[in-house]
């Protein structure tokens, strides 16, 4: 199971080091496409995607995120945000992926036994509000990956800026994501590269006030252009421009009150589509949706997101305001 999990994000992210970063980590975030650099709220889990969506208004949040792939391989988070002043924020983060048990062989098929894979980052996200209207902010992630008996240890870092326009309800993100790659370990772990996945990356919302709802266009891994699509088992053809183009194409729409005590939400990642979408049948690669509900001071989560037909990520998260709870406690 552990083999297809990682062969399935294989195909999207590559032969980078340390993919799993790139995984969504929440449940709001995989409903809207995986991926989303524009949100402007409370909800600190999209400064994964963009350090600058981290905010004031994320102060003291306790948040937990675990996704389901297949039996045995899964991944989760786990971060805490709270703010320094009226315009500085921090959250500290933790991300795992764990992708069962292999059974491993030498170079003679004989089998040496059964091993794990594991990978694990610590992200420190701080970000500033500039002025009304501008936030930026930054993130560092140490990474530290083991497979079977090999360790190796990555450094990235991202970078973003968020533009919110609160009168026309507008918002813009733009993030430089995983800047960086493999500073220690054997390089046939990752066969070919030593870098993370880099991931240029913007983005717009628009909400309404007379709707409660919010429409999300993403552009992402604009760095990234020279796509091949496999023909035949053997022959590899280069996708035209519009293809290459749509890849980048992630959309998203949302249903959040101004009171958020609830969320609803859909999207679409088409580089999925085009990637692992089965030619022969109907799919749904590339489809995601989910809701959550704030009951009190705990916010509740899930969410789906379709890769082929054999392979649904269910993502659920937990997410727990401690100044709420404070304030119950007195």
């Amino acid at each position: 199971m552990g083999v297809l999990f990682v062969g399935a994000w294989s195909q999207q992210m590559g032969t980078a080091v340390a993919t799993f970063v790139d995984y969504p980590v929440a449940a709001h975030v995989a409903a809207l496409g995986g991926h989303a650099v524009s949100y402007a709220g409370t909800d600190p889990s999209f400064s994964v995607n963009n350090p600058a969506s981290l905010t004031t208004q994320s102060d003291k949040l306790l948040f937990f995120n675990y996704s389901v792939y297949m039996v045995g391989t899964g991944y989760g988070s786990a971060m805490y945000a709270t703010k320094f002043s009226d315009k500085d924020a921090f959250a500290g983060s933790f991300q795992f992926a764990q992708y069962g048990s292999m059974s491993g062989y030498d170079e003679h098929g004989n089998a040496t036994g059964d091993f794990s894979a594991q990978d694990f980052a610590i992200n420190a996200t701080y970000s500033r509000q500039l002025n009304k209207y501008f936030t930026v902010g930054v993130t560092l992630k140490p990474v530290l990956s083991t497979y079977e008996t090999y360790t190796s240890f990555s450094l990235g870092a991202d970078i973003g800026m968020l533009f919110n326009d609160t009168t026309h309800l507008v918002s813009a993100g733009l993030s430089l994501r995983n800047f960086g790659g493999r500073v220690a370990g054997p390089e046939d772990i990752y066969m070919t590269s030593t870098w993370m996945p880099i991931n240029l990356s913007i983005g717009v919302t628009k909400r309404f006030s007379k709707a409660p709802f919010g429409l999300s266009l993403t552009l992402q891994n604009l760095q990234k252009w020279d796509y091949e699509r496999a023909s035949n088992e053997s022959d590899l053809k280069p996708i035209t421009a519009g293809e290459a183009f749509a890849r980048k194409i992630i959309l998203g729409i949302d249903i959040v009150p101004k009171s958020e005590k609830f969320w609803i939400a859909l999207g679409y990642n088409f580089d999925r589509g085009f990637s692992l979408a089965n030619p022969y049948v109907f799919s749904v690669a590339g489809l995601t949706g989910g809701f959550g509900v704030k009951i009190k001071m705990v916010q509740l989560g899930a969410a789906v997101a379709f890769y082929n037909t054999a392979a649904v990520t269910g993502h659920f998260s937990v997410a727990i305001d401690i100044n709420q709870c404070s304030k119950k406690s007195l």
